[in-house]
């Protein structure tokens, strides 16, 4: 079967003329300009010096990039505000999303129905409908791992799926598992732990730890090794 991925994109342009005050009037105390124009268009923005490259969806990336050289062009004159951010992305149209179906907003299981609670959530779950890999990007609480643990028990409800697998790199990222107690299965489960919560919430805790001992079940034990890099 042939794999996607997420259709993310980049581009890369410099700002004209150089111009140091300029620049932190664009990005604004500690980049929160940047970080307004990455919330509201649901895209990554970096900057050296100058040179400013942005990631996301082509359209998106397309509209971010057009919005900054706009907000460049106003620091010649006047000095920018958040409030300003917002009427500029307000007037050039980009808050303006395009209604959403009812297929691209709900997720149906059999113990709940669960709704997207914005665009970037309803996009989000669209891409993994038609991707077989995906990457969420972004703060804790967004939805990023309830929302794909949901489509995954609609897959699996539906017979899309045989199989739900949870898996996690066993490589250390800041957590310093090495220091935690148990072996590495136990060191890893509480960083599983928000999968599971929402697997039982939308399963059912006894329908999961039946899965569960299925699966174990039909395990060699080779296959429960773990192999480290």
């Amino acid at each position: 079967m042939r794999r996607h991925l997420s259709a993310l994109h980049t581009i890369q342009f410099k700002l004209f003329p150089e111009d140091n005050e300029r620049l932190q009037n664009l990005c604004g105390w500690h980049n929160e300009h940047f970080e307004q124009v990455e919330l509201r268009l649901g895209v990554e923005i970096n900057a050296r010096s100058y040179l400013l490259s942005i990631t996301g969806l082509a359209d998106r990336v397309i509209q971010a990039e057009q919005v900054m050289l706009d907000l460049y062009a106003e620091t010649a004159d006047e000095m920018l505000t958040p409030e300003r951010v917002h009427l500029v992305l307000h007037e050039l149209g980009y808050d303006q999303v395009k209604p959403l179906t009812v297929e691209q907003v709900l997720i149906k299981t059999r113990r709940k129905t669960i709704k997207t609670r914005n665009p970037n959530q309803a996009n989000y779950i669209q891409s993994i409908k038609s991707h077989d890999v995906n990457f969420g990007i972004g703060p804790a609480g967004t939805g990023k791992t309830y929302l794909a643990v949901a489509c995954a028990v609609e897959a699996l409800e539906s017979e899309q799926v045989r199989r739900i697998i949870l898996t996690r790199p066993a490589v250390e990222a800041g957590e310093k598992l090495g220091f935690l107690p148990g072996d590495l299965s136990q060191k890893v489960d509480p960083y599983l732990r928000p999968l599971f919560d929402a697997l039982f919430d939308m399963l059912g805790f006894e329908t999961v730890e039946r899965l569960i001992e299925k699966m174990l079940s039909k395990l060699r034990p080779w296959h429960l090794c773990a192999v480290e890099p």
